[in-house]
């Protein structure tokens, strides 16, 4: 049996699906040989010797001759046989003369391949979305046969990159697409437009990636002409676009030659929609933004040098940048933009330097005053789609919040300022707490009055110091006295 171990291994299959294969086309071709009885033939791994029986099936009432036995009779030979078992009825004595060795060879080569065929789309089915190294190795019509090394893949007319040549003996790197059980021959499809092909090279060029310290937020391509990616850093002070592009721009270099000259985009991730948008529309060059969170439009503004490439050939710069924001994107030059904003007055916003984007922001609230913005508390704002802590920042540099907003949050100051010293020096009871508690409160309204006055002065600490003299008139043992008593404590 070294033929067996030999085909088995020519076909990296096991010696087990080889032997199955051979029996099964001996039996398709002793079975016409027995004038359409079932046969089963039993071949010895270790001998090569062959067996072959007809088979029978136990039924009540023969209807054919050929495939069935009556139970009776069947029970004289098998005592315990009950309907529907097989039983053997005779032997038949391997003639090679009758049987066709070329008929035999061609279904043992089919089964051969059938199982093969079931063994790769195993193996394949697991490998869906993974990137994988293959070799053309012929054009049939409009499809492109690949070879993956264990089996062969289709790339259809549809999964090609239209700009790309293919040709046979070509290496380069595919996605698993699917298993298409439909397709004969070629059940596995690998794909080169796929964005997930990007994504995997990044991958694999970026270490970074693959251990996840910079993440992949967005990826839109418009495969074989350009591309854009979204990055960001999940650890501080790493610089995400850098190490995607690499050291004098080797690691996006390469995924450019694998992808055969596409363009690529690396961008910078931004939760602020603004600067995400300007960045998208790199390489060019942005003067202003106005965001429509109703309607999830961005009003952009471009120099009038930039406006073409802004919008790029055939619109596809403007339309990727879309893609990969989520924002419909208007452009227009900052010309028609001036004109625009000599007939339109400015709002009560705009007068007080809040931008035109935040001004969008905020008319969600309907806050379109000075007046409202100011009694609104910070928390609010930042429930806001697109109001970020920087954004919120701006804002309250030139409208800040109101004075009795100002007075709460000094007062919490006043009282962080009394909670420090008695927890550092360990001197005031309970009933010291709050009557300086008490005063504390009584002096701070008088901030209503004047808003430039300190909410802690001189006179302040010396006051919270006459409290603890009027609770007891003889000190008590570690009472600050400040420079004296401060000194007693550092000894």
């Amino acid at each position: 049996m070294l033929a067996l171990t030999a085909l088995a291994h020519d076909r990296s299959l096991p010696q087990s699906v080889v032997l199955s294969a051979i029996q099964s086309a001996l039996e398709h071709a002793y079975k016409k040989d027995a004038n359409g009885q079932e046969v089963r033939v039993d071949l010895d791994q270790d001998t090569g010797n062959t067996v072959v029986r007809t088979i029978k099936v136990v039924v009540e009432a023969v209807e054919d001759n050929d495939l069935e036995i009556p139970l009776s009779q069947a029970q004289n030979h098998f005592p315990d046989i009950k309907v529907g078992e097989e039983v053997t009825t005779g032997y038949i004595e391997p003639d090679p003369g009758r049987i066709t060795a070329q008929t035999v060879r061609q279904l043992v080569l089919q089964k051969l391949r059938e199982a093969e065929r079931q063994l790769v789309a195993n193996e394949y089915s697991n490998k869906i979305g993974e990137i994988m190294s293959g070799t053309i190795t012929r054009i049939e019509g409009r499809d492109v046969i690949v070879s993956l090394g264990r089996g062969e893949a289709v790339m259809p007319p549809q999964e090609q990159v239209n700009s790309e040549k293919y040709r046979v003996g070509q290496q380069l790197k595919f996605i698993i697409q699917k298993l298409d059980q439909e397709r004969r021959g070629h059940e596995i499809v690998v794909s080169r437009s796929n964005v997930d092909l990007l994504r995997e090279l990044f991958v694999l060029e970026v270490p970074e990636i693959s251990s996840g310290i910079i993440e992949i937020k967005n990826i839109v391509r418009e495969p074989g002409s350009r591309s854009k990616i979204a990055v960001n850093s999940t650890q501080q002070g790493i610089d995400a676009v850098g190490a995607c592009v690499g050291l004098r721009g080797l690691r996006i270099q390469n995924v450019v030659n694998e992808l055969l000259g596409e363009k690529i985009d690396v961008i910078e991730w931004s939760e602020d929609p603004v600067e995400f948008i300007i960045k998208s529309l790199s390489p060019s060059d942005v003067e202003k933004v106005l965001l429509n969170s109703t309607e999830n439009s961005a009003q952009v503004t471009v120099p009038e040098t930039q406006l073409s490439l802004a919008i790029g050939k055939d619109g596809q710069n403007v339309r990727l940048a879309a893609r990969l924001c989520g924002w419909k994107v208007d452009i227009t030059s900052n010309t028609n933009s001036n004109e625009n904003e000599d007939v339109e007055p400015k709002t009560e916003l705009a007068k007080a330097g809040v931008d035109s984007n935040t001004e969008e922001l905020l008319k969600v609230l309907n806050l379109t005053k000075i007046d409202q913005i100011k009694n609104t508390i910070n928390e609010d704002l930042l429930n806001i789609t697109g109001m970020t802590e920087k954004r919120l920042k701006a804002l309250r540099d030139v409208i800040p919040s109101s004075v009795k907003e100002k007075i709460k949050e000094e007062i919490q100051v006043d009282e962080e300022i009394v909670e420090k010293i008695v927890s550092d020096s360990e001197v005031f009871s309970s009933d010291d707490l709050v009557e300086i508690v008490e005063s504390s409160k009584n002096d701070d309204s008088q901030l209503d009055k004047e808003d430039d006055k300190p909410a802690v002065g001189e006179k302040d600490i010396w006051n919270i110091d006459s409290i603890v003299k009027k609770k007891s008139a003889k000190p008590k043992k570690g009472v600050i006295r400040f420079a004296e008593d401060i000194d007693d404590l550092k000894k």
